[in-house]
């Protein structure tokens, strides 16, 4: 709970003045939101919750969502979801990379920071995300980039 209203005071004190607006995408429609009308951003389990200044809530499960894009802030690209599966999970610890020897994989909280910078060693090896507290991560290989929950 104390990581949730850590995330809302910094998108709510600290995003505005760097950032415009949050994009995201579903079912092939776009929803913006300019950070001067948001309110609070929730997530609760796998859904998004979205409140505005105005009143106006949306919500979405993670599983809709196709692309957040927090325009002229984030650390990584667009987060796009890819047709086929870059990882699996194993646990609630581990995941199964679908990768070349190699390949770097990184990951991301949902803010853009970095948490770990990994070159795999063999094909399709096992990273474990056992550090990793509950949420919302991007795990980016090359050039594919997935969203996971981590619970």
């Amino acid at each position: 709970m104390k990581k949730i209203y850590t995330l809302l005071l910094f998108l709510v004190f600290c995003l505005p003045g760097m950032a415009q607006q949050i994009l995201i995408e579903k079912g092939g429609n776009t929803e913006t939101v300019e950070f001067e009308n948001l309110d609070k951003i929730t997530f609760n389990g796998t859904t998004v919750k979205i409140l505005q200044t105005n009143g106006i809530e949306t919500s979405a499960s993670m599983g809709e969502i196709e692309r957040i894009h927090f325009s002229n802030y984030s650390n990584i690209d667009d987060i796009t979801v890819q047709k086929e599966n870059i990882f699996n999970y194993i646990s609630n610890d581990c995941i199964a990379i679908n990768c070349n020897a190699g390949d770097i994989v990184r990951i991301y909280n949902i803010i853009g920071n970095q948490l770990m910078c990994v070159r795999q060693k063999s094909a399709n090896s096992i990273i474990s995300i056992a550090n990793l507290p509950q949420g919302i991560y991007i795990i980016k290989i090359n050039d594919q980039t997935a969203k996971f929950v981590k619970r």
